[in-house]
């Protein structure tokens, strides 16, 4: 017996090695498939046959941690070019693989993800982002864009929600953002009349960021409907302080607040003060508008000489304008005031007011949030 066993071990060995070889060969055989169909798929993607392309990538059988790779490259190139359809297939396609490591079928999910948030279906997208956060908690790409897709469905609780989930599993602060969404949704409350859930939500938006400049404008709004107009014009104040920004997008409040309290004098005497201390060109801008609107009495001489301290265009219009209608007797200077004011109108025509300092995007309103990249407090 042990004389049958020793024959047979060389027939063993040998049958070993042929399998081996054959499988070699097989593998060797399956990468140069590879290569080539990689090489012919490049080719008809430089000669703009985009769809040939993918027929060749996506029909081959096999796909390595090398390939998969050149799989979403390829898919987030086809979205990059605004060609969702495609990259839709190319990760879908993927998705589908076996054998796939986790980081790769997690890699794979996320681009398709994408893919439907490019497109605009956001309920799809909505999808696969809360899968790859149930099985990958915290994933930082995912929330981020699940949190954008909530914005965009204005869908504040669910933005909260998915925002608290981040900074638990990544330890990002995202406390500007969470803020902001309550007070989105003080704001519904607030044009529905429940002001009891208005000041709930100020509340919670003071403990997620109590530097909330919104939050005082949003306490402001709220202590005008208590009728309050003292508190509320205090609160705007704090505001402007903070971010002379605001001046323009509070600009109806503070004149309806001082109104209410009878002298808009007060008003300008914080404006001048703040001036006097910040040298900020929005606040002189209003300074003047109030003195234009309100034909207050003095002081066009002191703004003269901060319009000659400043580079405001804005600043600069509404001092001729002044100087304007105190020369009504005289009509040489009307005319030459005019003129003046009509050369300064078509260079302030041409310029706007805020700019993103994220994405460029220029506009006329201070925005909360940047209405081309939807970033928060970028707008200045």
């Amino acid at each position: 017996m042990q004389e049958l066993l020793f024959l047979l071990l060389p027939l063993a060995f040998l049958s070993g090695w042929q399998t081996a070889k054959k499988r070699y060969k097989k593998a060797q055989s399956q990468k140069r498939q590879l290569s080539d169909n990689l090489v012919k798929g490049i080719n008809f993607l430089l000669s703009e046959q985009p769809d040939k392309a993918l027929e060749v990538f996506l029909s081959h059988p096999e796909i390595d941690e090398y390939t998969a790779e050149t799989y979403l490259l390829l898919g987030n190139m086809f979205r990059g070019r605004g060609e969702v359809d495609r990259a839709l297939r190319v990760h879908q396609n993927l998705i589908g693989r076996s054998g796939l490591a986790k980081e790769q079928k997690v890699a794979a999910l996320l681009a398709y993800g994408e893919d439907f948030f490019a497109a605009g279906m956001l309920d799809r997208a909505e999808g696969v982002f809360q899968e790859l956060i149930k099985n990958n908690e915290g994933d930082v790409q995912a929330c981020g864009t699940l949190r954008s897709i909530y914005e965009q469905l204005q869908d504040w609780d669910k933005a909260i929600e998915v925002s608290l989930c981040a900074e638990k599993h990544t330890g990002d602060d995202h406390s500007r953002f969470i803020a902001h969404y309550y007070c989105e949704l003080a704001k519904q409350e607030f044009e529905a009349g429940n002001i009891h859930l208005v000041e709930d939500y100020i509340q919670q938006a003071l403990k997620s960021h109590k530097q909330s400049n919104r939050v005082l404008v949003l306490q402001g709004d709220l202590e005008n409907r208590k009728n309050k107009p003292t508190l509320a014009l205090k609160k705007y104040q704090k505001a402007i302080s903070n971010d002379p920004r605001l001046i323009g997008l509070l600009d109806s409040r503070l004149i309806e607040t001082t109104k209410k309290i009878g002298d808009i004098e007060l008003l300008c005497d914080y404006l001048r003060k703040l001036l006097a201390k910040t040298k900020d060109e929005k606040i002189l801008e209003y300074l003047v508008e109030l003195n234009l609107r309100f034909g207050i009495d003095g002081g066009i001489t002191e703004l003269a000489n901060d319009v000659r301290e400043s580079s405001s265009v804005k600043a600069l219009q509404g001092v001729v304008r002044l100087w304007k209608q105190e020369s009504n007797d005289d009509g040489l200077l009307v005319d030459r005031y005019g003129l003046l004011d009509q050369v300064l109108e078509q260079h302030i025509q041409k310029q706007t007011e805020f700019q993103c300092h994220h994405c460029g995007y220029k506009m006329n309103d201070f925005m909360w949030r940047c209405p081309a990249c939807h970033y928060w407090d970028t707008v200045s």
